[in-house]
């Protein structure tokens, strides 16, 4: 395949078909196709190429649910974002059967890489002190393969490893630095530049293109950042040590690097930017390439064309971007860098906004799954939870609640007897100092009251207060 040379192609010239496209798309089809005929299937080839772009619309749904759940913590914002994945005409213009197109390919191997992202960077009680975890070792490799696969299928990579790159750079910028994004970002960054420098019409890219260096850049300050992490754990520096420490090796490193690109640009080892990057920064007139400024998919966006291919989640995405920035997490701070840097792309060139269906249908999801949640799940759980007490047995006698039997129920009662009396909930426990067994009937008392009530912070605190010694101070927060 590599070495094959189309004479047919751009008839006289020729064209050597496996050097200059990107084989991932190719590749995929026949491998599926044999693996199919292995299994007993008689499929014809054609007609795998013909349902790709369906099956892998599929895996891109599934995957954006799998994004929005881990961004959002929500798993109903996941569902939704699904859902809305499959509908969505920014997605299904390229993964409708019989569209065999790189792009249909692509894009799961887009959201493929960057669900592993988010992924490696979900925190873990066991890990103390920044360090690494499991998660970011696995997903950072899983990362890197899968963005190895963005490569072969789509140009689009730069966008990948860019947006990757501006994020990690984000994270540390923050003040969110920790071992587990160093380990995460390390794996991710030479594996899948290894793998990119294998596919015939990358190359050296990666190394040489100006579109490429951010992340590179982000990769060596990572590295300085760990060195300063590691002599922090080791002699137990503090913040300002620290910062000293890091301007201390920033500075020549910085110094060395500004010496190398001078020694290095003069000789032509950098690339110039694409005519397809320079058109995102400039009026589609200016690029310089007829062919690029004549395509309409090269025109800069509209609210039409936004309207067009989010449709009815168009207005969805707002409410979902606000609800995201009240949960800033290492993952859920991706996803607002990414549906900000996606629309701005998308407002530059039409043919983009094949990148706001990831980050649309999610922001979609997160705002109908946090209606659906609070305005359906909670409200039918606390509707069933009530109407489970006001039910009366043959008798008489009052039902118990879903959550606690009649034994559990009467218990509190008794147990608030001989617990000390006062206003406002509690608030009487400051008059006097308690008794250690008042103190315990009353913690289990209010304990009871909110487990039947479905709250849990009340649990929290009482435990929290009794292993402090505080009683009375439990007592006046309740009031």
């Amino acid at each position: 395949f590599f070495h094959w040379f189309d004479y047919m192609s751009w008839y006289p010239l020729g064209r050597p078909v496996g050097t200059t496209i990107y084989p991932g798309m190719q590749i995929t089809a026949v491998a599926i196709w044999r693996a199919l005929g292995k299994l007993g299937s008689a499929i014809s080839l054609n007609d795998v190429c013909c349902l790709v772009p369906a099956w892998f619309g599929v895996s891109a749904s599934i995957l954006v649910g799998l994004f929005a759940a881990e961004c959002s913590g929500r798993k109903s914002a996941g569902a939704f974002a699904a859902l809305i994945m499959a509908i969505v005409p920014a997605h299904i213009m390229r993964s409708v059967a019989g569209g065999f197109d790189n792009e249909s390919v692509a894009t799961t191997a887009l959201v493929a890489t960057f669900y592993c992202w988010v992924r490696a960077l979900r925190d873990r009680p066991t890990a103390r002190d920044g360090e690494a975890t499991a998660d970011s070792y696995a997903f950072g490799l899983l990362c890197g393969l899968a963005y190895v696969y963005m490569v072969s299928a789509w140009g689009g990579y730069v966008f990948v490893v860019n947006m990757i790159g501006a994020h990690a750079a984000a994270l540390a910028a923050g003040g969110r630095y920790s071992s587990k994004l160093h380990r995460a970002y390390s794996l991710f960054y030479v594996i899948g530049t290894a793998g990119a420098t294998r596919v015939p019409p990358v190359g050296l890219a990666p190394l040489r293109s100006l579109e490429q260096m951010l992340p590179l850049l982000v990769f060596l300050g990572v590295q300085l950042l760990e060195a300063v992490e590691v002599e922090r754990r080791k002699k137990r520096l503090t913040p300002a040590q620290v910062w000293k420490r890091r301007v201390q090796l920033a500075m020549p490193a910085a110094a060395l690097l500004v010496v190398a690109t001078a020694a290095i640009l003069p000789t032509g080892y950098f690339g110039p930017l694409s005519s397809r990057v320079r058109g995102l920064f400039l009026k589609h007139t200016r690029t310089g390439n007829p062919l690029v400024d004549s395509v309409a998919e090269h025109q800069p966006g509209s609210t039409m064309m936004y309207r067009q291919y989010l449709q009815n989640v168009y207005p969805l995405v707002p409410c979902g971007f606000a609800l995201s920035l009240l949960r800033l997490t290492d993952a859920n701070t991706f996803l607002l860098l990414y549906g900000a840097i996606a629309y701005f792309f998308a407002s530059k060139m039409a043919r983009l906004v094949i990148l706001l269906g990831p980050p649309a249908s999610a922001f979609g999801g997160v705002a109908l799954g946090f209606g659906f949640d609070f305005l359906i799940v909670d409200a039918l759980l606390r509707l069933l939870g009530y109407a489970a007490e006001e039910e009366e047995e043959p008798g008489g006698k009052k039902s118990p609640g879903p959550a606690l039997d009649v034994a559990a129920r009467e218990e509190p009662k008794e147990a608030l007897k001989d617990a000390p009396q006062g206003g406002n909930g509690g608030a009487g426990l400051l008059k006097s100092k308690p008794k250690p067994s008042q103190l315990a009937a009353a913690a289990k008392a209010h304990t009871a009251i909110e487990a039947e009530r479905g709250g849990e912070m009340g649990i929290l605190t009482v435990a929290h207060r009794l292993r402090g010694g505080d009683m009375g101070r439990y007592g006046e927060i309740w009031g």
